[in-house]
């Protein structure tokens, strides 16, 4: 028999990515049976322009609920579908045009969540930064690595068996659905040449707001004592605490030689490595002043995640 699929979304604000996200999958080259999209009170055109659709195409079908977070926009919508697979979608990316044949493809008695690529084609220096960060497509383990919403598709009983998306939590709940669904057993399958645009569209402001949201949730969840990134940028920062410490009541040269290994640490972390995955000099330099700007960032999130964890059930 013949499995359903249908595609779900939040959106707030969309105004300027919605009508490209929902186009690529009009054209695409297998049709989802329904494509189910939930905005959370929209200040702009978004909900107006998803009801021209609605009224349009069948399929399309579009909800209001006001205040919600994106997890409870998901776990809304995927109740109304009535898909067999569910396919997860930013509207802040456009696919490639035969993005749902493969990903569908790669499902079998045996697999149970099928993820492809993301790519980003930069505008500014902050995003080729970005770029610089992103996963390493030819080193990805199925069956260990985090997937994020905007490329992924797993069979209903995945959502039902982990409790759905977690509401508790603003974000990162794809990183926590994801690493339940791990815990479970479900399988998970790789294809590399389904590939959906990321519309970055990242300011610094933006850049280093969202760092910190995504780290407090982190650290409200306590999902970063399973990460190394976050292990090591909290033993940096001990590291550095302890050596300024040193150099104040021990001796003062150690500030020196504090200040000089993080110098050393930037630019072979920041620029070099930077330049090296974008061949951009220019991004180079600008990961000489993101790169510590994002650690703060990260690491005052985990910290204020931890904290907030004390005194509320939900973030």
């Amino acid at each position: 028999m013949k499995e359903k699929i249908s595609i779900i979304s939040t959106v707030r604000n969309e105004e300027k990515n919605i009508k490209k996200f929902i186009d690529s999958i009009i054209k695409q080259t297998k049709r989802p049976d329904e494509l189910i999209i939930v905005d959370d009170g929209s200040r702009d055109k978004t909900y107006e322009i998803l009801n021209e659709y609605s009224k349009k195409y069948s399929w399309i079908k579009s909800y209001q609920l006001i205040g919600a977070n994106i997890a409870k926009g998901r776990n809304f919508a995927i109740n109304k579908s009535t898909g067999d697979i569910i396919f997860t979608s930013d509207c802040s990316t456009v696919f490639e045009k035969d993005w749902i044949r493969k990903i569908i493809n790669g499902f079998d008695k045996n697999t149970d969540v099928v993820f492809g690529t993301y790519f980003v084609i930069p505008k500014t220096l902050v995003e080729k930064f970005l770029v610089s960060r992103l996963p390493n497509w030819n080193k990805i383990n199925p069956n260990k690595f985090l997937p994020s919403n905007r490329h992924t598709a797993f069979r209903r009983i995945v959502w039902k068996k982990v409790g759905g998306f977690p509401e508790h939590i603003r974000r990162a709940d794809d990183n926590w659905f994801h690493e339940k669904a791990h815990s479970l057993g479900f399988k998970y399958a790789f294809i590399k040449d389904a590939k959906v645009e990321w519309l970055l569209d990242r300011t610094l402001k933006t850049t280093l707001r969202l760092a910190f949201l995504d780290s407090k949730t982190e650290g409200f969840t306590l999902m970063f004592a399973r990460r190394k990134i976050y292990w090591t940028e909290l033993f940096l920062l001990a590291f550095g605490i302890a050596l300024i410490f040193l150099g104040i009541f021990v001796n003062i040269n150690i500030l020196t030689w504090f200040v000089i290994l993080g110098l050393v640490f930037l630019v072979l972390f920041g620029g070099l490595r930077t330049y090296l995955k974008t061949k951009s000099i220019s991004a180079g330099f600008m990961g000489l002043l993101l790169t510590p700007l994002l650690y703060f960032a990260h690491v005052f999130g985990v910290l204020a995640g931890m904290i907030q964890r004390i005194y509320r059930r939900t973030e």
